[in-house]
């Protein structure tokens, strides 16, 4: 079942990758066509973070439809995983935003002298440099929104005494309510500190001399008759140290 995280969280994700293949194609065509100096010191860093980004995000996602609770998928594991990524894509994106624009030479003899190309202009690599910093800035955007989204999410359910929402699965926790599996966090055993009140049948017998017991509505209880009795839960014990 597809709740309204779940379909966001997929979104998100599913934004990032296609991003960073875009991210990853112009990089790599980058390191293959120029030759490496002070001006494409953000080539490696793109390969390594996109790459990152392509490992990671699949894995997040495939591990999110296992109904078992696996370390990756769990709340805390997807925060430092998100934040993480989140924090790379940003730095490459103020990396290349703060760096100056370079012109495109190219060595067409193979004598040493540079010269501007009519194929590859300088005008085409600015265009794909704005391009690649573009779609940096756009993945440290929903990554780091969405950590925000999911931190401020699992702080709520931490201080309201469900402390184990962070070695909960991502996509199997109720985050507003009802989990994918319909079962409520409200309702979910490890929210309530005492068991639920119990209620069970009773067979009533009027001893001799008794005045007549009545019930809540005010009839009065008949010998042999059955009624439902509650049955309080019983107090929880304490201890002085």
């Amino acid at each position: 079942m597809f709740t309204i995280f779940n379909i966001v969280r997929l979104s998100v994700y599913s934004a990032v990758i296609a991003w960073t293949l875009i991210v990853l194609g112009l990089a790599a065509f980058f390191e293959h066509l120029i030759i490496s100096n002070d001006l494409t010191r953000f080539v490696p860093l793109a390969i390594f973070v996109a790459t990152a980004t392509l490992i990671i995000i699949p894995v997040l996602i495939m591990f999110g439809f296992f109904k078992r609770v696996l370390p990756i998928s769990q709340v805390r594991s997807e925060l430092s995983f998100v934040g993480l990524l989140g924090i790379l894509w940003f730095s490459l994106g103020v990396y290349t935003a703060s760096s100056e624009e370079a012109d495109i030479e190219c060595d067409f003899d193979d004598d040493g002298v540079f010269e501007e190309s009519e194929e590859y202009t300088s005008g085409t690599y600015q265009a794909q440099y704005r391009v690649l910093q573009a779609f940096s800035l756009f993945n440290a955007i929903l990554l780091l929104g969405f950590f925000i989204f999911l931190a401020i999410l699992a702080l709520r359910e931490h201080f309201q005494d469900r402390r184990v929402v962070w070695a909960s699965g991502v996509t199997s926790y109720p985050w507003f309510g009802v989990s994918p599996a319909g079962v409520s966090a409200k309702a979910s055993p490890s929210s309530s500190p005492l068991p639920a009140p119990a209620t069970a049948p009773y067979v009533f017998s009027k001893p001799l001399g008794q005045k007549d017991q009545k019930t809540e509505a005010g009839t009065p209880m008949r010998a042999g008759g059955q009624y439902i009795i509650y049955i309080p839960p019983p107090p929880p014990r304490t201890r002085a140290l």
